[in-house]
């Protein structure tokens, strides 16, 4: 089979199907070829169909074009008459004996004997796509593998597909947003080229990369699965992994149910530059999986809901007022600024329903809230710089562990500077009084950040307690404090502030979305990797410069954020376990994104309302669609009415959903800090103001 495009002389792809047809049995399995024999190649309309045996089993696939797609359909089937299979007996042709611990694969036909018919187990087949110039630096597989994860703590376990002699990363279809595994390489002319595999019938399947002898194949296997060259392991947890138990993964070929059929489409062509290519697979999956979310919820019910929950956290005692990371008992009780906390993020919230409805006294807790924060977190030994905990119990405030030590969190401090500034904006917006110390403090972190510049040209990962940057390579962490400087240029005018935005944003881009093959990461605190967050920074930054330059390069820049935020957006709803509660809820999981390449579940971070303004700006109705989806689908898991999702009280949402094996699949937990509940808010009420005329 050769893959080309009509006038490139290059071919794509050239495989003989004896190489591309794997078939194994037994565990572990191997990524093994028997080859094929007795091949009848027929022309059946615009399809070609090729029958052939393939090991023990029979094998039917069928070629056709489809709306630009080269879709493959592949029924396995047992011979006819009467088979066993017997222990193996000796090394197979084209078996990998390294690869399995010294086992090799029977696949001689002379070994099938006259006995009674009896199941075929343990079966593993699919397609293996060996592309010679790629590599496992070209890879994506959506929330599992960018670029082979370089950002990634290497003391920690984390999908790698690894080089040497053997490796590969393949995991369960559920696993995927958008169910496709893509990789680019160089061409010996004509440019950088790309390779997508789709499923077309996402489920059961597994889909991935396989290195052998350092060459790189894409894999559309039936199931089973590989996580950094070991087969049969799954990744389970944050850092830990477990074996696939009652032979998950596998297939069985009985008597009743002696075939089988898979579906698949390849997508090639030129990325539209080097790096670019994954983009392809989120608007060509529009298509494929034409994705249609549940909206349980108006936004108006969203809103109502949300707002108890807030007011639920509202604290007031003993001179500190604020809003809750926890509400209720079994929670140490205090006071969270930025990432999961986003208390000043609830005091917005809670000002702007009290500008649109007429109640001053949600004003005058935002107030309250914006002062305690202001009066308290500072350190004391750089100005500008600010604690993130407060603990109501004993009054004391803290900041960030991590390996021992104390810091300030680039991440969570820029959270808190850009919901400064956004309280700011909404008061001045409504000709309400702002006190001059909030703009004050406000140019001290501005100030604070841009001296904190590091050498290489970024922000650091956050400060130690004197005011010196953290050492830690930063990734994208500092992202968050480049928006705020946005943000505060647009409280100030201060068009130096303007400029020094601009240049980071630049030099991120540069880093990390020239062409990728560092993407975004270390910008969730509870992992070391690639995260969808670190990319929610940065496309708002990008998006934030357009609306203020209109430059073209700023929208190209948030038009490649975006396409790289939503790989991780569910476009299909993987089947849930019977009996499971998500399954029994009802709950889809299409419109939802995961959470780093550490933490395969469904959370709601994401910049809906962000990603809806930027496409009606641009024209880009795709954009708007996808995010009105993204945005109702949040609406899932709200608890309305006591003992609703396992909460109590109306309005509260946990923060994790499981669609994968990462711990329990079909599940959701009741953790339910205040971001879930801040982030699902703010979004719908900036909606629903942008749809009823009110603005930003």
């Amino acid at each position: 089979m050769r893959l080309l495009i009509k006038g490139d002389g290059e071919a794509f792809f050239v495989g003989e199907l004896s190489a591309m047809l794997l078939l194994s049995t037994g565990r572990p399995w191997r990524p093994t070829h028997p080859g094929v024999r007795n091949a009848v190649v027929i022309r059946d309309g615009d399809r070609l169909v090729v029958r052939c045996s393939v090991g023990v089993l029979d094998a039917e696939i069928a070629f056709a074009f489809e709306e630009g797609l080269l879709c493959t359909e592949i029924t396995w089937s047992r011979p006819a008459g009467p088979a066993v299979l017997t222990e193996p007996a000796g090394g197979a042709e084209g078996a990998d004996p390294a690869a399995s611990g010294g086992r090799a694969e029977e696949a001689d036909p002379a070994r099938r004997t006259g006995q009674p018919a009896t199941p075929l187990a343990d079966l593993a087949v699919g397609l293996l796509l060996e592309l010679p110039g790629s590599s496992p630096e070209m890879v994506t597989l959506p929330q599992v593998l960018y670029r082979d994860n370089p950002s990634s703590d290497p003391t920690r376990t984390v999908p790698k597909l690894g080089t040497e002699p053997y490796g590969g990363v393949v995991v369960e279809e559920h696993r995927l947003p958008v169910p496709c595994v893509h990789t680019e390489w160089d061409g010996n002319a004509g440019g950088p080229r790309q390779l997508a595999l789709y499923s077309l019938d996402p489920g059961d399947g597994s889909l991935g990369a396989v290195v052998r002898n350092g060459l790189l194949s894409l894999a559309a296997l039936s199931g089973p699965v590989m996580l950094n060259g070991a087969p049969d392991i799954r990744y389970v947890h944050k850092g830990a992994t477990a074996p696939c138990g009652d032979g998950a993964g596998y297939r069985q070929l009985g008597v009743e149910n002696s075939r089988f059929t898979t579906r698949h489409a390849l997508d090639w062509g030129h990325p539209r530059r080097p790096g670019h290519g994954f983009r392809d697979m989120v608007h060509r999956g529009r298509g494929l999986y034409e994705p249609v979310g549940e909206r349980p919820l108006s936004l108006d019910e969203i809103v109502r809901h949300k707002t108890m929950a807030m007011d639920r956290r509202w604290y007031e005692r003993a001179g500190a007022a604020g809003y809750l990371k926890f509400p209720g008992p079994g929670h140490t009780p205090g006071f969270m600024y930025g990432w999961t906390g986003q208390c000043l993020k609830l005091a917005w919230c809670d000002a702007r329903l009290g500008l649109e409805g007429g109640a001053p006294r949600r004003v005058d807790r935002c107030r309250r809230a914006v002062d305690f924060y202001l009066d308290g977190s500072g350190t004391g030994a750089a100005p500008g710089l600010r604690l993130s905990f407060h603990n109501v119990e004993d009054g004391s405030w803290s900041g960030f562990q991590r390996d021992g030590r104390t810091f300030v969190s680039a991440r969570a401090y820029g959270d808190n500077l850009g919901d400064l500034a956004d309280v700011i904006g909404l008061l001045g917006e409504h000709s309400q009084e702002v006190p001059g110390r909030w703009v004050e403090a406000l140019r001290e972190g501005a100030d604070l950040v841009v001296r904190s510049t590091l050498p290489n040209g970024v922000l650091p990962l956050g400060w130690r307690l004197d005011g010196t940057a953290d050492p830690e390579p930063p990734g994208a962490a500092g992202l968050p404090c480049v928006l705020a400087l946005l943000k505060t240029y647009g409280v100030t005018g201060d068009e130096q502030l303007l400029r020094h935005a601009a240049e980071l944003v630049e030099r991120y881009q540069r880093r990390h979305a020239e062409d990728f093959s560092l993407p975004f990461a270390r910008a969730t605190l509870d992992a070391v990797c690639e995260d969808k967050e670190a990319g929610i920074a940065f496309f708002l930054c990008a998006e934030a410069l357009w609306s203020l330059t209109g430059e073209r390069r700023h929208r190209e820049w948030a038009e490649a954020a975006a396409d790289w935020l939503l790989t991780w957006v569910y476009q299909w709803n993987p089947e849930f376990p019977p009996g499971s509660p998500l399954r029994e809820r009802g709950f889809s999981a299409v419109g939802w994104p995961g959470v780093s390449v550490q933490n395969h579940h469904l959370d709601v971070f994401f910049p809906a309302y962000e990603l809806w303004r930027f496409g009606e700006a641009a024209g880009r109705s795709d954009y708007a669609r996808l995010a009105e989806l993204v945005l109702y689908a949040f609406g899932q898991g709200i608890c309305t009415e006591p003992g609703e999702w396992d909460f109590a009280d109306p309005g509260e949402q946990g923060e994790g959903f499981y669609p994968t094996d990462w711990q329990v699949r079909g599940t959701s937990n009741t953790w339910n800090p205040s971001w879930v509940t801040a982030q699902v808010l703010s979004n719908a009420l900036r909606m629903r103001g942008a749809l009823a005329g009110g603005g930003r």
